[in-house]
């Protein structure tokens, strides 16, 4: 039997499932490939269509990436994944105020979820929309407690309002979730520097260079 043949012998459910396994491992051209596999068996397959334009955002190809997606819009459905990942290209490019328009109607959608709220402090905070950044940052933590990025992105916040003391409580939360972030370590020592705590400084920014150091060690070793 050929291997184009073989497709018509898997269930598109099955392919799809090991399409999204790959994409989780970071394999976007086998994922890719997968993708193309469940569409040809299943053309109108909502999750293949978007996840394959995601597997193109990933490869560096986002003119493909962005006409699948804008595709699926011209059809007339609001689908805040669509949406969001609009939002991802235009950021990408450094269109901060067409990326927010689109994450603002993917929130529309999913007014919860965290991703889409943490992208959103992250698109106002580049702006230097600070007052906005924040609002959308205190909504993150609510819906996701336990992200470590979500209390650094509040420190970063907290230092632009000229408050490294109340940025410093963050920081120490997002390092006992993860003992092991070095940039977490980085800014606590840049509130120390500011708060004029030289001695904590200096040992934060050790601690941030044995985290770098081990990492580097950990992926050599991989």
């Amino acid at each position: 039997m050929k291997a184009q043949d073989m497709i018509y012998t898997v269930k598109p459910t099955q392919i799809l499932d090991n399409a999204l396994a790959s994409l989780y491992r970071g394999e976007t051209e086998e994922a890719l490939h997968l993708f193309n596999m469940v569409l040809l068996l299943d053309p109108q397959n909502k999750v293949a269509q978007v996840k394959r334009a995601l597997c193109y955002i990933y490869n560096g190809k986002l003119k493909t990436a962005k006409h699948i997606l804008t595709s699926l819009l011209d059809k007339g459905e609001q689908d805040a994944e669509v949406l969001f990942h609009l939002a991802e290209l235009y950021k990408m490019n450094m269109n901060y105020d067409m990326a927010l328009t689109f994450l603002v109607k993917a929130l529309e959608l999913e007014e919860h979820n965290s991703s889409y709220l943490f992208m959103a402090a992250e698109l106002c905070y580049l702006q230097k929309d600070y007052d906005d950044a924040f609002g959308f940052i205190n909504k993150a933590i609510v819906e996701s407690p336990f992200r470590k990025e979500l209390y650094y992105w509040r420190a970063l916040i907290f230092v632009k309002f000229n408050k490294p003391e109340i940025a410093l409580t963050d920081l120490n939360k997002a390092i006992s979730i993860d003992a092991h972030y070095g940039d977490g370590y980085r800014l606590r020592a840049h509130c120390r520097m500011l708060l004029g705590d030289i001695n904590l400084y200096l040992a934060d920014l050790k601690l941030a260079q044995h985290v770098d150091n081990h990492q580097h060690q950990q992926r050599l070793a991989a």
